[in-house]
């Protein structure tokens, strides 16, 4: 199928209600996504990403994965959803990324998440550090 330039579209097809948590998460991640490029959404303090904060990161001992458990507070005078990428990293070296999705973060309020990235075994003993990469927020309906 060929589309005219400059215009395109996406059809998802819904198997009952999992299709459909599929296909809205699809397009909340690709609407926050072109937000947080209109928006200019960074990791440096400011703006959404100063709402997320890590509380922890650290190795899973049954999967040897990490896990990276951190909160949001909506600091917006608006009800708000959130898109989070965490970057971790084993001994100074990125070894994976994960992704949390929050949706409908009251203004003034705080939400936990947990991120389990999928990646690299990390070995007994290695020093994890996780950083907020980016943070997308949009109002929510």
């Amino acid at each position: 199928m060929r589309l005219p330039a400059g215009r395109w579209s996406v059809r998802a097809r819904s198997t009952g209600p999992a299709g459909r948590v599929v296909a809205g998460g699809l397009a909340l991640g690709l609407a926050v996504g072109f937000g947080a490029l209109a928006a200019g959404c960074s990791s440096d303090g400011s703006g959404a990403a100063a709402d997320v904060r890590i509380t922890d990161c650290v190795r899973d001992p049954d999967n040897h994965r990490a896990v990276v458990t951190g909160e949001v507070y909506n600091g917006s005078s608006k009800r708000s959803n959130y898109v989070i990428q965490v970057d971790v990293k084993a001994n100074d070296s990125k070894i994976e990324s994960g992704l949390a999705s929050l949706f409908k973060v009251n203004s003034g309020a705080r939400k936990t998440f947990t991120i389990r990235p999928v990646g690299a075994d990390v070995p007994s003993g290695t020093k994890l550090t996780c950083t907020v990469a980016h943070v997308g927020r949009i109002a929510a309906e």
